[in-house]
């Protein structure tokens, strides 16, 4: 049974959010980042919530609601700039929604800022596990692992004109960091570490073409 804070996000939000992001992908042919991922990422971000919550990390009821408005609009600036600074894009039309809505100046600027940053993989330091920007960030890396991560990563650089045989050179350095940070930031969790590690390396063995371990941290 989902958390109280989650069940009264999801019905508060859940089909208007879906609805909303699959109207603005209705014209939009990226199969990899659609209304569907945008899903998958919100059903990520439950997993997390479900976790920072069960351990007393978060305490905050509004963070669920937050997740839910930012997981279904961090893509969908890809609408119109397919490039990876689309999150500048994504902030303005998350923006123009937040203010049909009542929600605070405070949870509006950490709604933005999550959405507009969260395709920044420098990982900057270590994360904060029960912020808003933790959550989004690492709920869209989750959603780059595994079979849909695969099919993901090849979209998405044949789109920007990556060349194959360069991608394994982008894209394998690029699965590791997204993973370091997972599992740097919710290191309190392994058996979601060790899930997540075994899905990385799905992607990573598809793309160096030979089997792969991610080799523990030192």
């Amino acid at each position: 049974m989902a958390h109280p804070f989650i069940t009264y996000a999801e019905g508060k939000y859940g089909k208007l959010l879906s609805g909303e992001c699959r109207n603005l992908f209705s014209d939009t042919d990226i199969p990899s980042h659609d209304h569907l991922h945008h899903e998958r990422v919100w059903h990520n971000a439950i997993l997390l919530l479900e976790k920072l919550y069960g351990a007393w990390m978060a305490s905050d009821p509004g963070l669920a609601e937050k997740a839910i408005i930012a997981s279904y609009f961090h893509d969908t600036g890809l609408t119109i700039n397919r490039g990876p600074d689309h999150g500048s894009e994504s902030r303005h039309i998350c923006e123009a929604f937040l203010a049909t809505r009542d929600i605070s100046a405070s949870d509006r600027l950490e709604i933005l800022e999550a959405v507009e940053m969260h395709d920044n993989k420098d990982y900057p330091g270590n994360s904060d596990p029960a912020t808003l920007a933790a959550i989004l960030s690492v709920a869209d890396d989750m959603d780059a692992f595994g079979e849909t991560g695969i099919e993901r990563y090849k979209e998405i650089y044949e789109m920007r004109g990556v060349a194959e045989e360069e991608m394994p050179g982008i894209i394998v350095p690029n699965v590791i960091s997204r993973f370091r940070h997972l599992e740097s930031t919710y290191n309190m969790f392994p058996d979601l570490v060790q899930e997540m590690r075994a899905r990385a390396e799905i992607v990573i063995n598809h793309f160096s073409g030979k089997p792969e371990e991610i080799p523990d941290e030192q």
